[in-house]
């Protein structure tokens, strides 16, 4: 099983950023809080190629992640679809 992950922040200035980066393991409940405090905090950090990037969600547009935690924040809605 392929444990790979991908994190893509688009930023207001229309620039995005892509990650790569392992599972963080752990149990997914705990995942999913991690996220719902890292929304709360008002930034993302995060360690890429022996550095530490810190960015303020202020900054960011929207971001991409896949593939799908099993588990999420319960404010999640789940199940959607794009429509052009």
């Amino acid at each position: 099983m392929d444990n790979k992950r991908l994190l893509t922040i688009y930023f207001m200035d229309g620039s995005d950023m892509s990650i790569n980066f392992p599972e963080q393991g752990g149990n997914p409940l705990l995942l999913a809080k991690r996220v719902q405090e890292a929304i709360e905090a008002n930034q993302i950090a995060i360690e890429v190629d022996e550095k530490l990037y810190v960015i303020p969600t202020n900054n960011i547009k929207y971001m991409h992640a896949s593939p799908l935690p099993d588990e999420l924040p319960e404010t999640v809605i789940r199940g959607g679809s794009l429509r052009n």
